[in-house]
């Protein structure tokens, strides 16, 4: 399913601001852009009862290791165009991570949580970037990189630590080089129920003990939807990219695409189930080794479930219209999960699929390309219908998502034009930073296509992070994003 995200025409110039707020303890109102960044130096509390608004463009750097506590309500809300930063300069030291415990639903839209760090006792050894205690959660367009749960050689959760939670929803979200010292390291999960990550890219996280990207314990009801686990791996433990334990576990997978995730002295390079439930449906488990087993692991009270998925079914989960053949990705070394147009993978999904009273996939004709669903996270689109100049819409600019993404080292950008125009396309970061120049000038109608290496406008490379790519016309202007892994 491709998404196109139109934004306004922004004006850039270059003004250098001194401003900048100093801020400690209680704190409720409304972080402006204008008072930005706010310097943290002492430990943030909000209040039961009070909120805290957090506008578009604000930068929130900590002095020294210090919390940010929520016992009210935060609503972190960025934009496309100016995302919010909570960082600190000194990275070896780092922070103490967003700590929410309160009635209130929190909301975390365009926001890079970065360097966030537990220490201390329970509850702050878990969750380096961000803890949910007993609280809900909605997070959306947000990046989690290089948050650490390693504190006292303990922590569970590199990026997030999630206990009793219901019904959080994470959209949209990058979970990269985050590390925990025991399970789960971008996630851990513990009692929680119904919790939903959709379009979410965990890539290089890592633990010691168990679920390189994710670990649930004593988990009812969590979803992933077409999420991307590449590259995690545990290193004592099983569960190169998900790992369970504890009683009752149930989890769902749907259109994931899990490889290259290993568990390094473990079982299950992918997937490690134990005393619970997995169900996979139009999902690909591939090439995930383990040192005694690879790709799914069993364990004790362990099933899986597999429907229309290619998956190594002699690890003994049951189903049907399954396969295990190479799904034949682009470039996997280099992040490209995209499917070759040769790949077993393309078509061979189902649109909707039922299991007990739970419908799984309920996909409209508009969400795929071909007679059926893909297997895996990434459909294969090869170009058809697309070229036709009557199927273009009345402002005649298509910008189709760039591919591969996520990349590493380069990124076609196709776009096609109804009449020859001037066009600028343009690389900006979340903070609507001007990045990188791709075209400016005339184009001819019919299909184009720029590549972007990574590099900015000085020719240095860009870190890891989710850039905007906007294509602008003299009539009309179109966006989409693109994830960058370093």
């Amino acid at each position: 399913m491709k998404t196109t995200i139109m934004i306004l025409t922004m004006l850039i110039f270059p003004v250098i601001s001194l401003a900048q707020t100093v801020v400690s303890g209680n704190q409720s109102g409304t972080w402006t852009a204008a008072g930005s960044p706010y310097q943290v130096t002492g430990e943030i509390v909000v209040p039961t009862g009070q909120l805290l608004a957090i506008e578009p463009g604000v930068e929130v750097n900590f002095q020294g290791h210090y919390k940010f506590t929520v016992n009210g309500d935060l609503q972190a809300v960025g934009s496309e165009a100016d995302s919010i930063y909570f960082t600190t300069d000194d990275t070896a030291t780092g922070w103490g991570g967003i700590r929410i415990d309160s009635d209130d639903v929190c909301t975390l839209s365009f926001c890079r949580i970065e360097y966030g760090k537990t220490s201390g006792d329970y509850p702050d050894i878990h969750g380096g970037g961000l803890a949910l205690l007993g609280s809900n959660a909605m997070v959306s367009n947000c990046v989690f990189s290089n948050n650490d749960a390693t504190g006292e050689d303990n922590g569970m959760g590199g990026a997030i630590y999630a206990f009793s939670t219901t019904e959080s929803i994470f959209t949209d979200c990058v979970f990269t080089e985050n590390h925990a010292y025991g399970e789960g390291g971008a996630i851990k999960l513990s009692a929680d129920n119904y919790s939903e990550f959709t379009n979410c890219h965990f890539i290089e996280n890592d633990c010691l003990y168990g679920g390189g990207a994710v670990s649930g314990y004593m988990v009812d009801g969590t979803k992933f939807t077409s999420c991307l686990f590449a590259d995690n791996y545990t290193m004592y433990a099983s569960g190169g990219a998900i790992h369970t334990l504890g009683m009752g576990n149930t989890l769902f997978m749907i259109n994931c695409t899990i490889s290259g995730n290993s568990a390094v002295t473990g079982d299950g390079g992918g997937v490690f189930l134990a005393y619970g439930t997995g169900y996979f449906v139009n999902t690909i488990v591939y090439d995930n080794p383990g040192m005694h087993s690879d790709d799914v692991f069993l364990s004790i009270a362990g099933y899986a479930e597999a429907y229309y998925c290619d998956l190594d079914m002699s690890c003994g989960a049951t189903g049907t219209s399954n396969f295990f053949e190479d799904p034949q990705y682009a470039d996997p070394n280099n992040f490209d999960f995209n499917l070759l147009a040769t790949s077993a993978c393309i078509d061979t999904g189902i649109d909707f699929f039922v299991l007990g009273e739970d419908t799984l996939v309920n996909m409209t004709p508009d969400q795929y390309f071909g007679s059926a669903p893909d297997v895996g996270a990434f459909e294969y689109n090869d170009g058809s219908g697309i070229e036709d100049e009557g199927s273009l819409p009345q402002s005649g600019l298509v910008l189709n998502q760039n591919s591969p993404n996520p990349f590493n080292s380069s990124t076609a950008i196709n776009f096609e034009l109804y009449k020859d125009s001037h066009v600028s396309l343009t690389v900006y970061d979340l903070s609507g930073r001007e990045i990188k120049t791709l075209a400016n000038g005339e184009r001819t109608s019919g299909l184009n296509s720029v590549v972007w290496n990574g590099s900015n406008n000085s020719g240095a490379s860009v870190p890891t992070g989710t850039y905007i790519i906007r294509l602008q016309t003299e009539s009309c202007s179109e966006s989409v994003k693109a994830v960058l892994i370093n």
